[in-house]
C-alpha cells in the first residue's frame, strides 16, 4: 500500500522525505485492542516504538519530536470520533519543566510500572503506518489491568492486524472500591472538551474525574461549563463533575468537590475558613487541601493553621508518585480527622489516573455516594497495589467506640501483579508508630496483617504499602475511641504542635504591622489557631500528668 500525499508548499522537508521514502517500504498495522472479558474493542493507553527507541504516532507513522504541553489542556483538547485519533502525547519519564510534566517527580517516572517515554489514549482501533522492520507496543489501561508489552515487526507491502488482550489482574468494583482522580484540569466549555474527558477516563479505567476550575487573583484557567447534578456527563460506570481549585494563594492551594457554583472572593481571597463556609454551604461539596503528598506549593504557610477550624475533608496525600507520611501522621497525632485522596493535577501530572482515590460505595457506582463515602473516609490512595483493612470488619473512616482493655481484630491485605509492582512490605501504624511490619522474602502477590490487638487508649490506625518499584498504596484511618477520648496522642503531640507554633509565628512577622485589612485578618486567624494549639497542648499535658491518663 502507498500512502498519498498533498503538498500544499513547493518546499518538501527532508524530514517529510524521509518519511515519505519510509512508508513506501513499510505497511499498515491495524491495532485492536481487546477486553479480555467481553472480547469487545476497549479504548486504551498505549505507546508504539521502534529499535532505536524512536516514538511512533498514528496513523501516519510520524516520529514524535516532543510531547504535548500543558498549553494544549489550557485551551482544550476536542475529541474526534475518528478511530485513528489519540490524545495529547503525554511525557512520563525524566525531568519535567512544568511545560510538559511537573518538576517535582524528579526522575521518578509518572507510572512506577510503566518505562515507556510517552503514552498517549486510542480507542482501541486504530491503525498506524509503520516502516518495515522491529517494533514494540505497549498497551496500559489502568491500575486494574495488566500492562501488556509486546514486539512485532513490519514487512514491506505486507498489511497486518494485530490484537492484543487487555486482561484484569483484580477487579475492584466487583469488591465495591471505585477509582477517582480528585484533581483534573481541563475546559469543559464545549461537548467536545467532556467527551475529551470520559474517552480519556475509559482509556484509564478510571471511574470519576474532577475537572477542577483553577483560580487565581487575576481570574480562573479551565473554565466549566457548570457546576452541579446538571453538569455530570457520563459514559456508563465512567463519569465526570466539575469542581474548583479555588482560592490558590501562598497558603496552600484548596480543592473544592461536587460542588454547585464557583466559590470565589476576591476581597477575603487568603481567608481560607471563609472559602471552606461557602464550599460546605452548598449540599454534598467536599474541601481538600491540595498538594499534601510533596509539602508544595506553600502549604506549610497555611496547613498548619487552616486545619484548626475543622474545614477540611481532605488531603491530597499521593501525587506524583510521592507519598507525605511524615506529615500525614503529626496531624493524625493532634487528632484531626483527615481522610487521604490522590490527585494527578494532570496536566502536571502525567496522565489522569496515574494516582487514584479509591472510595468504598458498594457493587454499583453512584456519583453523590461516592463523594459522601469519601467525606466519610472510607478510602486508600495508590499507583498501583490494591489495599484492604478493616478493623472489627469496619472500613477505614469509621469511630470505633471502646472501652479500655477491649480487643480488636485488625486484619489487612495488599495485592498486587508482578506487572505493577511486587509488595515489598506492608505496615500497620499508630499513634505510637509502627505497630507490625511484614515483609516479602519470597516476592508473593500478597501479603496479610492478622491480629488481635488490645486497645487501652484512644488510637488511630492506618495500613501502607511500598512495592520493588516504588508503587505506593496507603489507608484512611480507622479511629478507634477508648472511653470517649480523643484520638491524639500525648507523647508526640507537643512537639508537633511547637512545630505548628513556630510556622504560624513566621507567618506573624511576616504581616507586622498590620496595617492593613488583609493583614488585620491574617492576625486574627494567627490567633485563633494559637489559641487552638494552647488547648491542645494543655488539654495534653493534663492527660500525662494524671497517674491514671485521664484530665
Amino acid at each position: 500500500m502507498k500512502p498519498s500525499f498533498r503538498y500544499d508548499c513547493p518546499i518538501i522537508t527532508t524530514a517529510l522525505l524521509l518519511l515519505t521514502v519510509s512508508l513506501l517500504h513499510g505497511a499498515t498495522v491495524h491495532v485492536r485492542l481487546l477486553d479480555a472479558e467481553t472480547s469487545f474493542i476497549t479504548p486504551a493507553m498505549v505507546c508504539i516504538t521502534g529499535a532505536e527507541g524512536e516514538v511512533r504516532l498514528p496513523p501516519d507513522g510520524r516520529i514524535m519530536t516532543s510531547p504535548s504541553s500543558t498549553r494544549a489542556f489550557y485551551s482544550g483538547v476536542e475529541f474526534d470520533p475518528d478511530p485513528n485519533w489519540i490524545g495529547p502525547v503525554r511525557k512520563m519519564q525524566g525531568i519535567g519543566d512544568n511545560n510538559d510534566r511537573s518538576y517535582v517527580y524528579d526522575q521518578l517516572p509518572s507510572i512506577p510500572y510503566w518505562k515507556e517515554p510517552v503514552m498517549y489514549q486510542t480507542s482501541g482501533n486504530f491503525s498506524i503506518q509503520l516502516p518495515e522492520g522491529k517494533w514494540r507496543v505497549a498497551v496500559d489501561r489502568g491500575l486494574e489491568h495488566i500492562p501488556v508489552i509486546k514486539p512485532f515487526e513490519v514487512t514491506s507491502g505486507d498489511d497486518s492486524t494485530l490484537e492484543i488482550e487487555l486482561e484484569r489482574w483484580i477487579n475492584l468494583p466487583e469488591n465495591g472500591w471505585w477509582s477517582g482522580d480528585v484533581h483534573v484540569h481541563h475546559p469543559t466549555l464545549k461537548d467536545s472538551h467532556r467527551q475529551f474527558l470520559l474517552s480519556y477516563a475509559r482509556a484509564c479505567d478510571l471511574h470519576v474525574v474532577n475537572a477542577l476550575e483553577m483560580g487565581h487573583h487575576q481570574g480562573t484557567d479551565f473554565k466549566q461549563a457548570g457546576f452541579g447534578e446538571k453538569f455530570r456527563v457520563h459514559d456508563g460506570d465512567y463519569w465526570m463533575a466539575s469542581g474548583q481549585e479555588e482560592p490558590r494563594s501562598t497558603f496552600g492551594h484548596i480543592i473544592g468537590l461536587n460542588t454547585r457554583a464557583l466559590a470565589r472572593d476576591l476581597p477575603t481571597y487568603d481567608f481560607y475558613d471563609l472559602a471552606f463556609k461557602r464550599i460546605h454551604e452548598q449540599r454534598g461539596a467536599l474541601v481538600g487541601f491540595a498538594h499534601f503528598s510533596w509539602n508544595g506549593c506553600d502549604l506549610p504557610r497555611g496547613f498548619p493553621w487552616y486545619v484548626t477550624t475543622g474545614g477540611l475533608d481532605f488531603i491530597e496525600l499521593l501525587q506524583f508518585s510521592k507519598i507525605n507520611a511524615i506529615d500525614y501522621y503529626d496531624y493524625l497525632n493532634l487528632g484531626f480527622k483527615l481522610t487521604a485522596a490522590a490527585g494527578s493535577d494532570a496536566p502536571w501530572g502525567s496522565t489522569v489516573g496515574e494516582v487514584r482515590t479509591f472510595v468504598h460505595c458498594g457493587p454499583t457506582l453512584n456519583l453523590d455516594s461516592w463523594f459522601q463515602n469519601l467525606k466519610a473516609g472510607h478510602t486508600f490512595v495508590s499507583n498501583g497495589p490494591a489495599l484492604e483493612f478493616t478493623i472489627d470488619d469496619q472500613l477505614p473512616g469509621t469511630e470505633l467506640a471502646r472501652n479500655a482493655g477491649d480487643k480488636v481484630r485488625i486484619k489487612a491485605r495488599v495485592l498486587s501483579h508482578p506487572a505493577i509492582g511486587v509488595p515489598t512490605s506492608l505496615t500497620l501504624v499508630g499513634n505510637e508508630g509502627v505497630l507490625l511490619e511484614v515483609l516479602n522474602p519470597d516476592k508473593a502477590n500478597s501479603l496479610i496483617i492478622n491480629l488481635e490487638r488490645t486497645i487501652n487508649q484512644s488510637q488511630w490506625l492506618v495500613v501502607s504499602s511500598v512495592c520493588d518499584n516504588n508503587a505506593l498504596a496507603h489507608s484512611s484511618p480507622v479511629y478507634v475511641k477508648v472511653d470517649d477520648r480523643p484520638t491524639w496522642c500525648p507523647d508526640r503531640g507537643p512537639v508537633v504542635i511547637r512545630k505548628q507554633l513556630e510556622s504560624i509565628e513566621n507567618i506573624a512577622r511576616e504581616f507586622t504591622p498590620a496595617s492593613d485589612a488583609r493583614a488585620k485578618g491574617i492576625h486574627e486567624r494567627l490567633n485563633r489557631a494559637r489559641d487552638y494549639y494552647a488547648k491542645l497542648l494543655a488539654e495534653m499535658k493534663a492527660y500525662s500528668a494524671s497517674p491514671s491518663g485521664e484530665e
